[in-house]
């Protein structure tokens, strides 16, 4: 007879082909199947960490395969935290949760530090809060774990340890810390920051600096009280970015930094140049159904290229630059990206402009940019970038004045609007333009087997409609974003532009075909969801 097999989880199968990859020194690589697993499976997080807990060391034996569930952990989190900003009270409870059951495996002295902190680093990928169950529980590893007490007596001997083994890089330095540090209390972070600044060591102010766009205000805070205190020993290069990042900050904290840069001038200390740098190409992918663009930029590093990116998603969501690296790997990166996405070569007037629109939108809710906008900035060679919206009129006017006249006869626009959903250039992009969350879900339930025609209308009349200046908003961006491509390449943006304009003006959706679709999509986005 033969042995039966367990079955093993789609998590430990995942895990185990990450892992081979990561072994190797490989990028992971994402595929459709694994994307689709990582949306449809979010209590499989806590799989996900008991198999990083499990073979993590000292208490494992398998590092890669450990590392590998962490980045299937890192995934589904962040699905989970795409359904809270949609309004999804269940993801929201899942990942509480979650975090409750880390915190009470640390308490019970079942996961050590180093495990607390990979799970505190993953929360902080995924950009969710760390809950204050387990900012508790770490603080209590802290207390109770000399090794990784974040802020000793010798406060100057740690912070010089810390600049240390970050080679001085203050980037570095800095985002290492907001992971390790993401379940730490915002007292302990402050008193680190300010530590920095007031360390008296010339390669700890600069990260000092770089604090300033920390997610927390408590935190900006302190960096930006110690700062002061220190402004005089500041370098020309800090000056530099104290002006660059100081309108990336909400209006009620510019002053400070202010402050502190009069008081470096004073001191006699000159605004640095901006690094040698530029882009010698820029790719920005098409605009999904949840609002994000990703921008991937390629710079000349002597030989080697620079990757470096800027995800927007009503804000600026994450910003990053790798280290040079050789022409075959980066060819290998631009492979990977456009399959993911439809991607075009944009200008950097393009780039400008979209980055000073989500920068705004930040603004405009209290909050700052993630750290890796200002390296991209730097690495870029400066780029001036200053909240500003793309207003949508202003924009539509821009747009139309470029269009001929004779597509705005009334038969001309009936016709592209009916026929909206064929526009060339929306193949490989609409699938992921449908309505997802709460109200959906609510105006669907049971309407399962009833006429799909009549359903169609109700949620054109109902749900979608509500949302018309939403999707108008989408259209138009998407239509700025074609324009970028060559006239060869034939897209529609002017037509994408009518039925812009077409939406703003209150016109009937069911007359729009690109709206039809979308909520039929809509619908069998909702009806997979029930399925899974």
């Amino acid at each position: 007879m033969k042995q039966a097999h367990p079955k093993v989880s789609l998590t430990d199968h995942y895990a185990r082909e990450l892992a081979v990859q990561l072994a190797k020194g490989q990028s992971p690589q994402r595929s459709s199947d694994l994307d689709q697993y990582l949306q449809s499976s979010p209590h499989e997080i806590f799989a996900a960490f008991e198999g990083a807990a499990c073979h993590m060391p000292p208490a494992g034996k398998d590092e890669a395969l450990a590392l590998a569930y962490l980045l299937l952990l890192q995934g589904l989190l962040e699905h989970l935290r795409y359904r809270t900003d949609s309004g999804y009270a269940d993801a929201a409870k899942l990942i509480e949760e979650f975090q409750a059951e880390v915190a009470a495996q640390a308490e019970a002295e079942k996961i050590d530090g180093r495990m607390l902190a990979f799970v505190s680093g993953t929360l902080h990928q995924a950009r969710i809060p760390a809950s204050p169950a387990l900012i508790a529980a770490s603080q209590k590893q802290h207390v109770n774990d000399d090794e990784s007490e974040p802020l000793p007596a010798d406060i100057r001997a740690a912070l010089s340890g810390f600049v240390e083994a970050c080679g001085g890089n203050p980037f570095k330095l800095v985002g290492s810390f907001l992971e390790v540090g993401h379940a730490m209390p915002v007292e302990a972070r402050s008193t680190f920051v300010a530590g920095l600044a007031l360390s008296g060591m010339a390669d700890a102010r600069p990260a000092a600096v770089l604090f300033l766009l920390d997610p927390e205000p408590t935190v900006r805070a302190a960096a930006s009280e110690a700062l002061a205190k220190v402004a005089s020993a500041l370098s020309p290069t800090d000056v530099r970015r104290l002006i660059a990042i100081r309108n990336w900050r909400p209006k009620k904290e510019r002053a400070s930094v202010d402050a502190i840069i009069r008081r470096a001038r004073a001191a006699g200390i000159d605004c640095a140049q901006w690094p040698a740098g530029a882009a010698e190409m820029i790719g920005a992918t098409a605009i999904d159904g949840s609002l994000a663009q990703a921008f991937l930029l390629l710079s000349p590093a002597g030989k080697k290229k620079i990757v470096s990116s800027i995800l927007t998603k009503g804000r600026i969501a994450d910003a990053w630059c790798n280290e040079p690296e050789s022409p075959r790997k980066i060819r290998a990166a631009l492979a990977d990206a456009n399959r993911d996405a439809p991607m075009l070569v944009v200008s950097h007037s393009y780039l400008d402009h979209v980055v000073s629109h989500q920068l705004a939108l930040d603004i405009d809710c209290g909050d700052v940019p993630p750290l890796g906008l200002l390296q991209v900035a730097e690495t870029l060679g400066g780029a001036d970038w200053q909240p500003a919206r793309m207003e949508f009129d202003d924009t539509l006017a821009g747009l139309i004045v470029e269009m001929p006249k004779a597509m705005f006869k009334p038969d001309a626009i009936d016709k592209v609007l009916r026929n909206s959903s064929r526009l060339a250039g929306l193949d490989p992009i609409e699938e992921t333009w449908f309505e997802d969350g709460p109200d959906i879900d609510r105006t669907l339930d049971g309407w399962s087997g009833r006429n799909r025609a009549k359903l169609v209308a109700y949620l054109l009349q109902s749900t979608i409609a509500r949302h018309r200046n939403r999707w108008a908003d989408l259209f138009l961006r998407t239509a700025l974003w074609m324009r970028e491509a060559p006239p060869e390449a034939g897209l529609a943006w002017r037509e994408l532009v009518l039925v812009a304009k077409a939406l703003a003006d209150g016109r009937d959706m069911s007359a729009i075909g690109l709206m039809h679709d979308i909520a039929l999509r809509t619908i069998a986005a909702y009806t997979d969801r029930a399925d899974a």
